[in-house]
């Protein structure tokens, strides 16, 4: 008995501070003035022609003339 090696049930587990924390937790969270502002917040925000539109919107739709019909 006293030979044979211990289930894992058994042996000690590790204290609080010593198993791995989450990631969110080990890393201190920055306080509103710690952390860097958003882009949009630091620099000018780019006017509508100047940001790039969503696909649909960016490629003309063909009108009934354009498209090839059936």
């Amino acid at each position: 008995e006293e030979e044979k090696p211990k289930p894992p049930e058994e042996q000690p587990q590790p204290a609080e501070e010593e198993k791995p924390k989450p990631a969110e937790e080990e890393k201190p969270k920055p306080t509103e003035e710690e952390k860097p502002k958003p882009a949009e917040e630091e620099q000018l925000q780019p006017a509508e022609e100047e940001k790039p539109k969503p696909a649909e919107e960016e490629k003309p739709k063909p009108t009934e003339e354009e498209k090839p019909k059936p």
